[in-house]
């Protein structure tokens, strides 16, 4: 995979989404361009990357998880951001994160509909100020990370980038967390209550398993689920919100044979109109019920 190529997120109300990411400096690139999308309002960033906001009167946004998308901003754009969302009484959050990378970089809030998103200050100034440069990563959540990794790595061949949840020092961390001196992102920590008498059934902190993966330059990161949530119809493999893998037709016809003949369902190749931004798409749907899409970019 060459990298994320787009993200559709799910909004109740369009127009007031559309007004909210066009506040953060994404570019207005049209209406319902993109197959299997519903309804939506679709946005390019500097470096050519999309954003979909699709209209859905109940938007998958689980705010009290890790899920969350994050963009590339120059560091003095995000302070004019800062204003911005001041101004609209949005508060902003500057959760720690276990991943290294973004650690020290901490800058969160929420759109309109409960979607978390993580702005990363980029030095990068080839661009027009003003805009938001790329996407950097996308967090999702899956409720079995082993089957998880086997997926992305064994099956999509994506790089593991860090792991969290398996060593000594991720626990003796969590303590810090559970004793209120550690402001943690949600998703990344948790609380185990222990079922035995001889336990006194009392509550410990731990850190929640987390598997960030590579894709190109950007970053995939997968949660553990701490709680059981709806998932989609089984026979369902379109669907939203998606994330969605840009690579050669090559790479997606090889993807398309490789999956074909396992237990990972998909729905293509399929070959898209001259209007929209892909020329042809592969669906899936990883083993926690997430959509993906591997495309070909136009």
């Amino acid at each position: 995979m060459d990298g994320i190529s787009h993200i559709v997120v799910e909004v109740s109300d369009l127009e007031r989404g559309e007004e909210f990411y066009r506040l953060l400096g994404f570019e207005p690139a049209g209406h319902d361009r993109v197959p299997n999308c519903g309804p939506h309002a679709l946005f390019r960033t500097a470096l050519g990357q999309w954003l979909i906001l699709s209209e859905n009167q109940q938007p998958r946004a689980l705010p009290e998880t890790g899920v969350h998308q994050a963009y590339r901003v120059t560091p003095s754009d995000r302070q004019a951001i800062v204003k911005k969302l001041t101004a609209r009484d949005v508060p902003v959050h500057t959760y720690k994160e276990d991943r290294p990378a973004e650690e020290v970089d901490n800058f969160y809030f929420f759109d309109p509909d409960g979607n978390r998103i993580q702005l990363i200050a980029s030095q990068t100034s080839t661009v027009a100020p003003g805009k938001v440069l790329g996407i950097d990563h996308a967090a999702i959540e899956c409720h079995d990370l082993e089957w998880a990794e086997d997926f992305y790595v064994q099956r999509l061949g994506l790089a593991v980038d860090h792991k969290m949840g398996w060593r000594r020092e991720d626990y003796v961390r969590a303590r810090l967390w559970g004793e209120g001196k550690e402001h943690m992102a949600p998703g990344t920590r948790r609380w185990d209550r222990r079922y035995t008498v001889m336990e006194q059934k009392r509550r410990i902190p731990r850190p929640n398993t987390q598997l960030f993966l590579g894709v190109g330059a950007e970053v995939l990161g997968v949660y553990l689920a701490t709680e059981h949530r709806q998932e989609p119809p089984e026979e369902q493999i379109v669907g939203m919100p998606r994330i969605g893998f840009s690579a050669s037709r090559r790479v997606l016809e090889q993807t398309a044979q490789l999956l074909a003949g396992s237990r990972f369902p998909i729905h293509g190749p399929v070959e898209h109109p001259d209007a929209a931004p892909m020329a042809a798409s592969l669906y899936i749907k990883d083993p926690g019920g997430n959509f993906l899409e591997v495309c070909v970019p136009r």
